[in-house]
């Protein structure tokens, strides 16, 4: 039921009424403004256990084979697909920031027919 098209009877619900349409507004642009500014930041520990993990990968990798031109590219390529790897996961942390980037174009646009 839109709070719109409740018909008051007498200025106190009349002022009722104003007070929760604006709580309503108020409520609805915070919550999307939560949603599009949100930060769910990768913790700093967890990304440093991770490119240690890669790196005693590579190392033991490269430790136990022989250096050849064939194991040196193969190297790289897995090194260079890590880095991506982490690259991604990075950069799609922030949807609305960076690189790649979704647009927020649509969010902005439905916040007006949901204000009253």
């Amino acid at each position: 039921m839109d709070i719109q098209a409740l018909s008051p009877q007498n200025d106190l619900q009349r002022s009722l009424q104003a007070r929760a349409v604006q709580v309503s507004t108020s409520l609805t642009q915070t919550r999307l403004l939560l949603f599009v500014e949100s930060s769910s930041n990768i913790p700093t520990p967890l990304l440093c256990i991770l490119v240690f993990w890669l790196v005693v990968i590579f190392v033991t990798f490269s430790l136990f084979s022989p250096l050849n031109a064939t194991g040196l590219v193969f190297l790289s390529l897995f090194a260079f697909s890590a880095a991506c790897a982490l690259f991604l996961i990075l950069e799609l942390n922030a949807p609305f920031a960076g690189l790649i980037q979704i647009s927020s174009d649509q969010l902005r646009n439905a916040l007006p027919p949901l204000t009253f």
